[in-house]
């Protein structure tokens, strides 16, 4: 796991534009509603063109500084973060615990710019977890070291983490309670569904960001090019490919391409069941590869 200067300033970057994105949104939305609802949450740098009735005079008075007042209405919403470190999220290249890392982070960076409460929790293995609560920017320092030091390991599941108490308790029980947004990040692969299903209960908005290596997308482009993911067809022989579950004791046996048609309506199954669910039960869903950007699934993720 590494989160480098470059990646630093893409996350930074991402959580500016969607914040405010997101702050344009509340403007209009209070045009509409005439102001009701509303709740201050601060104040940030006035921006070259924004409407002067926002400006926070007596600040400026007595900082000689620009700044205007920031009103939204989910100032006070607490998020719930939870990463899926099982060991088939080391496959891959990059790993699909590094970019499932990587969406976390910006989404966290996300979330609080929009003024959000974030506890982040981590499987530690043995049905327990760790706890990280981010209220303020500068927290996201903190978030990031405990993401790099986080391993894909046996026990480390998405199910692990909702079978434990202490994220049951953050979770709450009916509308009003607990964490009014969770987002999770993974495979999938060992999660029950109904479990997810479950998550969405009340008024809470339920977020599913599910990531596959791209040996996993498409075995052909490991098998030497051989194949296509969809429209073609798999030819040839793949000597010496393997297929392995990272979580499964058994012997892993080999596959030659005429497997590979099989697989692929299998995983665009598995896909199309997470993403049924979703639509079934009012969240979202978004699907990438690990070799993919997070800005180009977040923004829909976190709609």
């Amino acid at each position: 796991m590494r989160f480098g200067p470059e990646l630093l300033t893409r996350i930074g970057s991402f959580a500016s534009r969607l914040s405010a994105a997101r702050e344009r949104e509340d403007v209009a939305r209070r045009r509409s509603l005439q102001g009701e609802g509303e709740e201050f949450a601060g104040h940030r740098p006035y921006r070259p063109g924004e409407d002067l009735r926002r400006l926070d005079w007596n600040l400026l008075a007595r900082l000689d500084r620009p700044f205007v007042r920031v009103h939204r209405a989910g100032a006070s919403e607490s998020w719930l973060v939870l990463i899926d470190s099982s060991a088939s999220m080391a496959v891959g290249h990059p790993g699909k615990l590094q970019s499932a890392a990587e969406a976390a982070a910006a989404a966290m960076a996300l979330g609080l710019r929009l003024g959000a409460r974030i506890e982040l929790r981590l499987a530690l293995g043995g049905g327990t977890s760790a706890a990280l609560h981010l209220a303020r920017r500068s927290d996201l320092g903190r978030a990031v070291q405990e993401l790099e030091r986080l391993d894909a390991t046996e026990g480390g599941g998405l199910e692990s983490l909702l079978d434990d108490a202490s994220v049951a308790s953050a979770l709450g029980t009916g509308s009003g309670r607990g964490a009014g947004r969770i987002l999770l990040f993974g495979d999938f692969l060992d999660v029950d569904p109904r479990r997810v299903m479950a998550l969405g209960q009340g008024r809470r908005h339920v977020h599913l960001g599910q990531v596959f290596a791209p040996i996993e997308w498409n075995p052909a482009e490991g098998l030497g090019g051989i194949g296509a993911a969809s429209g073609g067809s798999a030819r040839g022989t793949a000597a010496g490919a393997l297929w392995i579950d990272p979580e499964s004791p058994s012997v892993p046996h080999p596959a030659s391409t005429a497997d590979l048609p099989s697989y692929l309506l299998r995983l665009e199954a598995f896909v199309e069941s997470w993403s049924r669910l979703a639509r079934d039960h009012r969240m979202t869903h978004a699907v990438w590869r690990s070799d993919e950007p997070f800005e180009d699934h977040l923004p829909a993720l976190l709609r």
